[in-house]
């Protein structure tokens, strides 16, 4: 029996079935394994390299046999490693749901063209209301043989939000990522030429049909912007989970540089599943908070009718919906342009700089065995939040708060979860958009 602590060292590497990829990319894997100088130390970092190697997602199947060293010193031991690279084309064609909108998806990607595990994937949609995105995403999940992941991304969106702001956005951005494996850091850079498109009139020619708030953010914007997004996730389950904790936090600040806006912005979201150990029932409580502050060290982006810097629509955010209010629509709650202006029928939402919103559920699984085992989950909730711009008084955080609640099925569909829902809005404002029945893909806090 060979003891742990014998002394052993790697001699010599051989590398089979390795066609396209290239021997370095082997290499940089095996560091660890090469520093080590026991039986123990060459195993430990040998599991690692196999584990690094799989997670590049270049190969089929890999296989690291130790053999006697050509050198015939018995501290020495030479390496046989086999290699089956996946194939270098994958294609993709499908539909998905959100909201009340149906998106078709075909995208294609090469994988490891040049032999460095690097990929190269382009993706077109489109959806039934007139969203239309085209992405071509350069990436290398090795920088320097660093546990971190590069991607480079060229995207152009085109975003519909006539039947809530009365206008459509065209975005054109350049983007850099730097991902740790574990995926709890990422560091974003983004610089983005935006442009408010208002809405056509349908009868007269050359004429809009948007408020004169819109017509006021409808000049194209260069953003530069950096992004810093730290999560913490530690449920038993990402889509409906039944246990575990998550928190989540993001800065980003724009205007150094390029471009016309500058801005900071931060998020902070957390949630808690605890089962009560009671007929498989579950309680849920989850939050989060955001606020984006126009800066002033640019004034560019524009100012208020205070004579201040504000914040521009495609910076804001919105409220409301099945993925944040439940009760209420998209977009259906938060500032909006006054009806007079024009635009929308209840007036054009404008979005907000403040936000908040926080849910407390109980789920159980559903009393019927064939639907239980699909997974199928009955809730109650309720959701309180706001949105508000910084013209707003302080203590309408709370006196405007928004509250709805309800019941309803939830079903995990492997990465997305689908919800039918009744809320009944307890607390709302005249000019909130209520919508009591919701189905569609949902993506709730944590």
């Amino acid at each position: 029996m060979v003891r742990a602590d014998t002394p052993l060292r790697i001699n010599r590497v051989v590398v089979e079935g390795n066609k396209r990829t290239d021997p370095s990319v082997i290499e940089d894997e095996l560091q660890e394994a090469y520093r080590a100088s026991t039986v123990e130390g060459v195993h430990r970092g040998l599991q690692r390299a196999t584990q690094s190697l799989q997670s590049l997602g270049i190969f089929h199947g890999i296989d690291i046999q130790m053999q006697e060293a050509a050198s015939q010193n018995p501290g020495e031991t030479d390496l046989l490693i086999k290699v089956a690279e996946k194939g270098i084309f994958t294609a993709y064609t499908g539909t998905s749901f959100t909201r009340d909108d149906i998106n078709f998806e075909a995208s294609g990607s090469l994988r490891n063209p040049t032999g460095y595990a690097e990929s190269v994937e382009g993706t077109y949609s489109r959806s039934r209301l007139g969203n239309r995105s085209v992405r071509v995403n350069l990436s290398k999940p090795r920088v320097r043989g660093a546990n971190v992941r590069l991607d480079c991304e060229l995207h152009e969106d085109t975003l519909n939000y006539e039947r809530t702001s009365s206008l459509r956005e065209k975005v054109q951005a350049l983007a850099f990522h730097l991902t740790t494996h574990n995926r709890r850091h990422r560091l974003t850079y983004e610089m983005a030429l935006r442009d408010i498109l208002p809405r056509r009139h349908l009868s007269t020619p050359f004429a809009y049909d948007a408020s004169l708030s819109i017509m006021r953010e409808a000049t194209p914007s260069l953003k530069s912007a950096f992004k810093y997004k730290f999560i913490d996730d530690r449920r038993n389950d990402g889509v409906l989970p039944t246990g575990g904790t998550f928190f989540s936090g993001l800065l980003e600040l724009a205007g150094l540089g390029v471009g016309d806006v500058a801005y900071v912005k931060a998020e902070v979201a957390g949630a808690t599943h605890k089962p009560l150990g009671v007929g498989g029932i579950c309680a849920h409580l989850s939050g989060v908070v955001g606020v984006v502050r126009p800066t002033s060290w640019r004034m560019r982006e524009g100012v208020g009718e205070e004579g201040v810097p504000r914040t521009r629509f495609s910076d804001r955010y919105v409220l409301g919906g099945l993925q944040t209010m439940r009760g209420f629509g998209y977009s259906g709650l938060g500032p909006r342009a006054a009806r007079k202006e024009g635009g929308c029928l209840k007036g054009d939402s404008l979005g907000g700089d403040l936000k908040y919103v926080a849910t407390a559920a109980l789920t159980m699984p559903v009393p019927l065995p064939l639907l239980d085992k699909f997974g199928l989950r009955w809730q109650v909730f309720a959701d309180a939040g706001n949105l508000l711009p910084w013209s707003a008084p302080l203590a309408s955080m709370l006196s405007d708060m928004r509250l709805s609640c309800g019941t309803g099925l939830a079903m995990s569909l492997g990465a997305a979860r689908v919800e039918l829902n009744y809320s009944l809005p307890f607390k709302r404002k005249g000019s909130d958009l209520e919508q009591r029945w919701q189905f569609g893909l949902a993506a709730h806090i944590g």
